[in-house]
């Protein structure tokens, strides 16, 4: 190669066109790295939430093993810490000092440069497992933890500066903890009970699938077998603030650019639309293509909205502002029973996906529609 072609290459690489894409693929850690309570029988790391911090994504591993026809705990739960570009992964041991402190972690949130986990623990609310967790993600420790009282699942994590508001996986409710002392408040005791969230009239077994704040407010979604509630409250007292119907046993929202909120609903393969205002208003969005299947994750990105749909193994990409309306814009699979959970958005046609039944990462590029 001849100087005037280093020149205009070397120029390339500094100016920053060269910067490398993320991995393709990233295998997340197994077997003994997972401290598996039996040697013999060790878990995989079964992803499944995720949030961005600091460069990395960061993902809850239920670290999980199949046995017959059920799936098990096999270990403690885990936060990994991925590097999208470099492959690398760091693992947070969330068990604690006898490793059951935390088992199957569920939704993690961002705030103020920590990170907030929800554990179920086996899902009972009557065993050790369960509870919210502050993780510092430079020390790679837990810093402050509580378990939650007896009977309540945590589902959802949403952050304050005065609160850390939990949702409920067995019950339709929501309770709180002081985010300055790490102490229950709603919900503590009779004098301080849960706050309900009210819930669809149709349908059997309400509970709370998700919760967050979007714009100063608390949101908490309600499903059930049939239809979908989002309802809207005070961040700081919990008071009730209005609700309206969303579509059916929606899984997750998200703030979107224009100030909406996009709700998944998986049984009916909807994206909703929520317009905050003096009362909520919905419409619905989008009907997704019937080989799309089981809606689970929703993140937004200015006018851009993404979708995981775990059943059809794909992730979409959403313009709000399309001509004549929401339109699937782009579309990736992830792999062949892959059973895709959540993504995260690196920049506008670029995102990386955590694949639960393969445990493993992988980066797709969204440019066309499929």
């Amino acid at each position: 190669m001849n100087r005037t072609r280093i020149l205009p290459l070397l120029c390339l690489l500094a100016c920053g066109g060269g910067v490398a894409p993320p991995q393709q693929h990233i295998p997340l850690p197994s077997g003994a790295q997972l401290k598996p309570y039996d040697p013999a029988n060790p878990g995989e790391a079964r992803p499944l939430y995720t949030a961005q911090l600091g460069g990395r994504v960061y993902a809850t591993l239920s670290n999980a093993r199949a046995q017959g026809n059920f799936v098990v705990t096999a270990g403690p739960g885990f936060l990994a810490g991925i590097d999208p570009f470099s492959g690398n992964v760091d693992l947070i041991d969330l068990g604690g000092s006898d490793e059951h402190q935390c088992t199957n972690p569920g939704v993690v949130r961002v705030d103020s440069g920590k990170l907030y986990v929800a554990c179920s623990g086996d899902f009972s609310g009557s065993t050790p497992g369960r509870g919210v967790f502050e993780v510092d993600p430079n020390g790679k420790t837990v810093s402050r933890g509580l378990v939650t009282p007896e009977g309540f699942v945590p589902s959802g994590v949403a952050v304050t500066a005065t609160r850390v508001w939990l949702g409920d996986s067995a019950t339709p409710h929501l309770i709180s903890v002081d985010r300055a002392t790490f102490a229950m408040a709603d919900g503590s005791d009779p004098a301080h009970p849960p706050i309900p969230v009210t819930c669809p009239t149709t349908g059997q077994f309400p509970f709370v699938p998700y919760v967050g704040i979007v714009a100063g407010d608390l949101y908490a979604l309600c499903a059930t077998t049939e239809a979908g509630v989002l309802g809207r409250f005070d961040a700081q007292t919990g008071a009730a603030k209005g609700s309206v119907a969303v579509g059916a046993q929606p899984t997750e929202f998200a703030a979107t650019g224009d100030g909406r909120i996009a709700v998944v609903n998986s049984n009916e393969n909807t994206l909703t639309l929520v317009t905050p205002g003096a009362t909520l208003t919905a419409q619905l969005a989008l009907t997704f293509s019937s080989s799309t299947s089981t809606l689970q994750d929703v993140k937004a990105r200015g006018q851009l909205v993404y979708t995981v749909a775990s059943g059809s193994n794909t992730v979409q990409k959403i313009d709000l502002a399309a001509a004549g309306g929401p339109k699937v814009v782009a579309e990736a699979n992830t792999g062949l029973g892959s059973n895709p959970f959540n993504l995260e958005a690196l920049d506008d046609d670029t995102v990386v996906v955590v694949n639960y039944a393969t445990s493993d990462v992988v980066s797709r590029t969204l440019t066309t529609a499929q």
